[in-house]
């Protein structure tokens, strides 16, 4: 059935000028979710208390990867990781699924997803993958999560996806990687990569602008994203280039500004191995951490651009904001939970699941 385009555009509209959603004081506590595999093979949603500790645990058909959590709201939505073709809709106060969708013929999903500041509507990268382009399938939370229409990503491999504070534009971070799920995760256009930071129209999908990495560097894949309050984006990076090369892989953008690439002194860069894999602003939005799991590290680094220091935690990615400035929580692909003040030398081990036989996925989330 094709969707109601007009039904589309006026829920669309409508519902990036509701309040967000509202829930029950008791059910605000501050927790984490996310994605883990077992050493036994098994899948899992995850989702922890304030202290890290297990509240309940949701097995998945496969790998998940990230997780959109609903505004004021008690549901989240996990993705399946690339090129997967799941999306699990769950009731976060009680750990039950309430909604599994699959991804339209043609297309698979890329991974990410977010919902508008009202909860009302999720929006989900997806690759259309036929004609190599990216689109954001939108979804109705209020009616099932009925698929409205796609609105066009502006560019090739779609990933992370967030709203701009106007809660109407789109940043969507287009990896630039052509793929195709015959030919698994392989890259088929490494030598004609066009990676960017699109902007987007929530509304309608009017191309508003974007940005992309300098000429000499058009092989960094723009992948993963974070807003700040005053709308500045940070962002990991992947070169896909030459491995004896070692571009900044971490960047910011400001409104109306290009990008600006941010490097570490030479001795860390090169131990980065050319690999950023999450980013995250703190709860002020004066530091933001930004992963690299095959360097072994979680960097930090000030709203400037100033490294800030460094975390060594051995295959660390996921990320998620602390309550106070300057900390975040970190998960690792060796079961490590912490929690870590961006100026201090040492992390703080958090409760985490009781047997260490597993891996974090990529990425962590805050949830109330």
């Amino acid at each position: 059935m094709r969707p109601d385009r007009r039904r589309f555009l006026r829920m669309a509209a409508a519902a990036s000028f509701l309040g967000p959603l509202r829930v029950p004081a008791g059910e605000r506590e501050r927790g984490l979710v996310a994605c883990r595999s077992t050493a036994n093979g098994r899948h899992l949603l995850t989702a922890l208390d304030a202290d890290g500790g297990v509240r309940f645990d949701l097995p998945l058909p496969a790998r998940g990867h990230g997780v959109a959590i609903q505004p004021g709201g008690t549901q989240c939505a996990v993705f399946a990781r690339r090129p997967g073709t799941f999306l699990y809709v769950i009731d976060l106060a009680h750990g039950t699924p309430l909604h599994r969708l699959e991804s339209p013929e043609d297309r698979h999903y890329c991974g990410h997803g977010v919902f508008d500041p009202a909860g009302r509507l999720l929006y989900v990268t997806e690759n259309d993958y036929a004609n190599g382009r990216g689109v954001i399938g939108v979804y109705d939370a209020a009616d099932g999560y009925q698929r409205l229409g796609e609105l066009p990503s502006h560019g090739i491999d779609p990933h992370e996806i967030c709203f701009r504070r106007d809660g109407r534009t789109l940043v969507v971070a287009n990896g630039g990687i052509r793929t195709h799920p015959d030919a698994g995760r392989s890259k088929l256009n490494l030598g004609e990569m066009d990676s960017s930071l699109a902007f987007v129209d929530a509304t309608d999908g009017r191309w508003l602008g974007d940005v992309r990495p300098p000429p000499d560097l058009r092989q960094l894949s723009i992948r993963h994203i974070d807003v700040a309050p005053d709308d500045t984006v940070c962002i990991a990076m992947q070169f896909e280039g030459a491995v004896d090369r070692h571009p900044p892989i971490v960047a910011l953008h400001r409104s109306q500004d290009g990008l600006t690439l941010l490097s570490a002194p030479a001795a860390l860069q090169s131990t980065l191995r050319n690999y950023a894999g999450s980013a995250c602003w703190d709860a002020t939005g004066e530091w933001f951490a930004v992963s690299a799991p095959r360097g072994n590290c979680v960097t930090f680094w000030t709203a400037a651009g100033a490294l800030a220091g460094v975390a060594p935690v051995p295959d660390g990615c996921g990320l998620a904001p602390g309550a106070v400035a300057g900390e975040f929580h970190l998960s690792s692909g060796n079961g490590d939970l912490l929690r870590w003040r961006a100026t201090q030398s040492e992390g703080l081990p958090m409760a985490g699941p009781e047997s260490r036989a597993h891996r974090w996925d990529n990425h962590l989330y805050a949830a109330r």
